[in-house]
């Protein structure tokens, strides 16, 4: 359903932090891991594109609030015709621009380094402002249902300036039937801000908590076994003893807490359970499915012909085993490759190849690649604190970090 909280809300989810080049056989020199402030400039985001400064960031939020509440004084208006209607979408438009503004500036601090509870008190801000305003909010969607459908239709037919938004009108009306009414949808929007506690709490747990292992490898050397160095052990050490080992302690230091990470799970799964349930769908699937409207069949059938076409992959995996010549192959050898390679690349001289790479697509295109090597869009290595893996984060109107 075209709902305003989730528009707003639902995708400003930060998941994953880092850069991760795996071009074919390239291995790229790992680092020591460090503390943020041992690393270059050059090799952390330059998040002044979004905000010069905290002040200009408390001048952005108090101006969100403005909008928020004059989106809130809309309730009652939508019926009065298309042009009220239309007020309102370009409103919502303007609002989730400077939300995106207002919460990444915060939140991609905070996830290099989760640590900092100054950084987070400031997403917090943000997160509880988004539920005030779900649930201040809340009476948007039932009453645009409530605009019949042939009005409704009539609208969007005469009214150039809709059709922009005609696709998220219609698929509202597709879903109608899981949408509640607006006492029920407020009621819900109260628990908004705690559907993403399971998450904060892995995070905490697998990022802020957490201490890695020091590991001996079988040349002497001793490596703290954290994400990196897991993942370049992997794709580097030719020892599959080594690898196995990489594989124990690192995986070892989230087991120590399993118990714990199978708490958060059951409470996830609860979640969506009782949020599908509320809104009748049949299971989580069906629910998770239907925003995209991608029927269930489709969703199994996905499922089935993977399982019928895993033949190839198991072929290449036991070729993979005979060409390094090992007795077992497991899930740590994916990554070795099959020729030895020796020589390393620093992260500069790839960068410099991958915007080669992209020639063939035109100056325009090499250019914007440029830049983002340029002028810091790329947050390139790990340190003390940071959430590990890789991931893009929007900001409208500015560029993706």
């Amino acid at each position: 359903m075209y709902s305003r909280n989730r528009n707003l809300i639902s995708t400003l989810i930060i998941t994953v932090l880092g850069l991760t080049l795996l071009a074919g056989q390239v291995v790229l020199a790992k680092p020591n891991t460090l503390k943020r402030e041992e690393i270059p400039d050059k090799y952390k985001w330059d998040l002044s594109d979004i905000y010069p400064d905290w002040e200009s960031w408390e001048a952005g939020l108090t101006q969100l609030e403005k909008l928020m509440d004059e989106y809130a004084a809309l309730k009652g208006t939508l019926s009065q015709g298309p042009q009220q209607l239309l007020h309102a979408f370009k409103l919502d438009d303007e609002l989730n621009i400077l939300a995106y503004k207002v919460y990444r500036y915060p939140a991609l601090s905070s996830v290099t380094d989760t640590r900092d509870n100054e950084m987070s008190a400031r997403v917090q801000r943000v997160s509880i402002l988004f539920s005030k305003f779900g649930i201040a909010t809340s009476w948007f969607t039932p009453e645009l249902l409530s605009i019949p459908l042939e009005t409704m239709k009539s609208w969007l037919d005469d009214t150039e300036e809709l059709a922009p938004y005609r696709h998220n009108i219609e698929d509202t009306y597709r879903q109608q039937e899981h949408v509640l009414d607006e006492e029920k949808e407020q009621l819900l929007s109260y628990f908004s801000q705690f559907r993403g506690t399971p998450g904060s709490i892995y995070s905490q747990l697998s990022t802020s908590d957490i201490k890695f292992p020091e590991v001996t490898l079988s040349n002497g050397e001793t490596v703290t076994m954290t994400s990196g160095q897991y993942y370049n052990i992997l794709a580097t050490n030719r020892s599959q003893a080594d690898r196995a080992l990489a594989f124990e302690k690192y995986y070892g230091t989230y087991h120590a807490n399993a118990n714990t990470y199978a708490a958060i799970y059951n409470a996830v799964l609860q979640r969506d359970w009782a949020s599908a349930q509320v809104r009748n769908y049949g299971s989580t699937l069906e629910r998770a499915l239907d925003g995209d409207n991608v029927p269930l069949e489709v969703y199994e059938n996905l499922v089935k012909m993977v399982k019928d076409g895993v033949g190839p992959a198991i072929r290449y995996y036991a070729l993979r085993k005979k060409l390094l010549g090992l007795e077992e192959y497991h899930g740590y050898d994916g990554s070795i490759p099959i020729v030895d390679i020796t020589k390393t690349y620093d992260y500069d001289e790839i960068a410099g190849w991958v915007v080669e790479s992209v020639k063939p697509l035109g100056k325009e295109y090499q250019k914007k690649m440029k830049q983002i090597f340029a002028n810091r869009w790329v947050d390139v290595y790990e340190n003390e604190g940071k959430r590990s893996g890789a991931f893009s984060a929007s900001v409208y109107g500015i560029h993706p970090y």
